[in-house]
């Protein structure tokens, strides 16, 4: 009985790996796209707009690089409000079909392009964004630290509903969240990993009682 349990227990996981596998976008395939974009967005940046596009100068954007892309995903208020503790946190990830990119001089964030797949291809839907791309990148980059793992085993998952932002990763095969900013209240800390799904638990009740409407 004990095999028979540990055996479902294994193809469950194995499910849950490949769910989140077919769900992983195709770098190889987007990052000439990604490339030509940043040569877009070298064209957008002028004397007049440069600052508020992240640059230091209207020169730095013509020596900017992409860093690494950050997939983006979601979770849907009406999914959350469903939510069970003990349930797997990873089934209220949703993948936007959206990737953010860091634009970089000389090895620091200035901006970003986000790339978006249409029906039939991908292409950017938005470049700036500094301000955000900042936090997001520097937060990355001390839990990299902390645990180890490579950039590209990070994730962006936001909860548009409550307006929280979270850095995602998997650390055996359980789902981590890094909070983004503090939030005294859920008891939050920016940059400390929090198990998933200690953090929905945290947010249930509030995404209960949202009416839906924005915040």
């Amino acid at each position: 009985m004990r095999i028979l349990i540990s055996l479902l227990i294994a193809l469950f996981l194995m499910a849950s790996q490949a769910s989140a596998q077919e769900t992983k976008v195709p770098i190889k395939e987007i990052q000439p796209v990604a490339q030509r974009s940043l040569e877009t967005f070298s064209q957008l940046v002028t004397k007049e707009n440069y600052r508020q596009m992240g640059f230091e100068s209207p020169e730095e954007v013509r020596s900017a690089t992409l860093g690494a892309p950050i997939q983006d995903f979601m979770v849907r208020l009406d999914k959350l409000k469903k939510y069970e503790p003990g349930s797997r946190p990873d089934e209220l990830l949703t993948a936007t079909s959206q990737v953010i990119y860091p634009v970089l001089v000389k090895g620091q964030v200035r901006s970003s392009i986000t790339l978006s797949k249409t029906k039939e291809s991908w292409q950017a839907v938005s470049f700036g964004g500094f301000n955000f791309v900042k936090l997001v990148s520097s937060t990355l980059m001390e839990s990299s630290k902390v645990t180890g793992l490579d950039y590209s085993s990070y994730f962006l998952v936001r909860v548009p509903s409550l307006n929280l932002f979270f850095l995602g990763f998997r650390s055996n095969n359980e789902l981590m969240l890094v909070p983004l900013t503090d939030n005294p209240k859920m008891e939050f800390k920016a940059g400390a990993s929090m198990k998933a799904e200690k953090v929905f638990s945290a947010i249930l009740p509030d995404a209960k009682a949202h009416n839906g409407l924005p915040r």
